[in-house]
């Protein structure tokens, strides 16, 4: 047990040690640091929560595109910036980073981004231990639990998220805790306070993620075989109602704001027309936020761009798109599910990222000859991939619950953006399972290997055991010698 403490602290300082080498050494593109700058500056400068100014906003985007860095909004001048601007509530993305942000700003005094880095490296860092407790509460395999706690240490799409000061990297961590205080629950036998513990954590991660809301009822419904239906039902409402009661201030505020029931975040219509538009099309569906905002204006101006109204003005766009399209949509549906999963990389975490490998001059022969890194690079994603789908199979029956599990945190994952909209940096919470059962599969194999050896040693052993004792006996020609000896006396 000492011995596994000591391993479990080497592994989170190096996880620490990687995130922070990645928060010391990038900061070229990241996702939503202008918004979560403008949230957190509001409530700090001029007491307002959850909204923002998109003249400001505008303004360090483009200063972030100009500079390729992070631009810290404490090194802003503001001044002409708020004059006589207006201020619009936020609802289109999540406001937990952006809070997060204002609370670190207010007590470092500093409008940095370094502080909220450090803090989301500190805290995926020591995400950890949750991933070792949670391999120890599926697999019960101690070597299997630090194996993919170190995984997850030097896995480098997450440790680079951990520099995005967004919402991105909180997805993953709470991700993470609620799977294992789910687990406790399942082990305990007083499991009331962990799903109460669940249920606050669910609800906090719905500021920073909305679709966290499922996994708790995802989990509940995969164990079902263990717990029976009636106790899958009655946790996964506990958890669920728990979390409900954490976003009935954020339901009022958007009552009273839009005068709509909206729990979470509105933006579900233009994430659907942005990710029509991830293939060529004829209908204009279009990737690009700019192009949507200008074509929603042209025919609409007096919808503001990214309120409740402007979104659901979009949803005569997608549902038309989609009944006179549903074959391409089938198509894009099965194009989405590549991408997620065997096709799955993110060449951001690259620091400049690998280049393209399909239109590489020469083709991908010459780019694997030419650049073999940035091939390894690339191939990383869909290698792990691969790894944890033979780990699985190959340990589908004798661990088949805990499995169940996992691959029910994989399609929590993935399902609502295949349908939607698909980024690699929404399906990193998916990497738990991956990681999981890679950590599995390469301890079965090391202790068959042992086993292996083992046998090998013993048959060797029994081998110069009987030489030996060969050695020992006596020649046939002395032995009659002796005897005709024996005889004569």
């Amino acid at each position: 047990m000492s011995r596994r403490r000591l391993a479990l602290v080497v592994i989170v300082a190096i996880a620490l040690g990687v995130r922070v080498t990645y928060v010391a050494t990038t900061g070229h593109t990241v996702f939503g640091q202008a918004r979560t700058g403008e949230i957190a500056r509001n409530i700090v400068t001029h007491g307002r929560w959850f909204v923002r100014n998109e003249r400001a906003e505008a303004y360090v985007n483009m200063l972030t595109t100009r500079r390729n860095r992070l631009v810290d909004p404490g090194s802003v001048d503001y001044t002409a910036l708020d004059r006589g601007a207006r201020f619009y509530p936020e609802i289109s993305e999540s406001v937990g980073s952006g809070v997060v942000f204002a609370g670190l700003w207010q007590l470092t005094g500093s409008g940095r981004y370094l502080w909220l880095q450090l803090l989301q490296a500190l805290l995926d860092a020591l995400a950890v231990l949750l991933v070792y407790r949670i391999a120890m509460q599926l697999f019960n395999r101690p070597r299997a639990a630090l194996l993919a706690a170190a995984l997850y240490a030097l896995y480098p799409p997450i440790a680079w998220d951990t520099v995005d000061p967004y919402n991105d990297i909180w997805a993953v961590d709470f991700t993470i805790a609620i799977v294992a205080v789910y687990l406790e629950a399942l082990k305990s036998t007083n499991p009331r306070r962990w799903l109460i513990a669940c249920g606050l954590l669910t609800g906090l991660a719905a500021y920073f993620r909305p679709n966290l809301l499922l996994l708790p009822s995802i989990l509940a419904l995969a164990t079902i075989l263990a717990t029976g239906w009636r106790v899958a039902l009655r946790r996964a409402l506990i958890v669920s109602a728990i979390a409900a009661l954490l976003l009935v201030p954020w339901t009022i505020r958007n009552y009273e704001e839009f005068h709509a029931f909206i729990p979470t975040r509105s933006g579900v219509w233009e994430a659907l027309w942005s990710g029509l538009g991830e293939q060529p099309n004829d209908f204009g569906a279009a990737a690009s936020t700019a192009v949507i905002k200008a074509e929603v204006q042209r025919v609409r101006p007096d919808l503001h761009f990214e309120l409740p109204a402007w979104d659901a003005y979009l949803k005569h766009w997608v549902t038309h798109a989609i009944e006179q399209h549903p074959g391409y949509f089938l198509k894009l549906l099965a194009r989405r599910a590549a991408i997620s999963t065997l096709w799955m990389h993110d060449s951001l975490w690259m620091h400049r990222g690998s280049g393209a490998v399909l239109d590489y001059p020469g083709g991908p022969l010459a780019f694997a000859v030419q650049r073999p890194f940035n091939l390894l690079q690339y191939m990383l994603q869909p290698a792990v991939f691969l790894l944890a789908m033979l780990a699985l199979g190959l340990t589908w029956h004798r661990f088949r619950r805990q499995h169940l599990i996992l691959i029910a945190l994989v399609l929590s994952v993935l399902l609502p953006y295949i349908a939607i909209h698909v980024e690699a940096r929404y399906l990193l919470p998916a990497a738990l399972a991956y990681l999981l059962w890679i950590g599995l599969g390469a301890d079965l194999l090391l202790h068959r290997l042992a086993g292996t050896l083992a046998r090998v040693r013993r048959r060797s052993g029994t081998g110069r055991a009987a030489e030996h004792t060969l050695q020992q006996q006596p020649r046939p020609r002395l032995r009659q010698r002796l005897v005709e000896i024996a005889a004569l006396r």
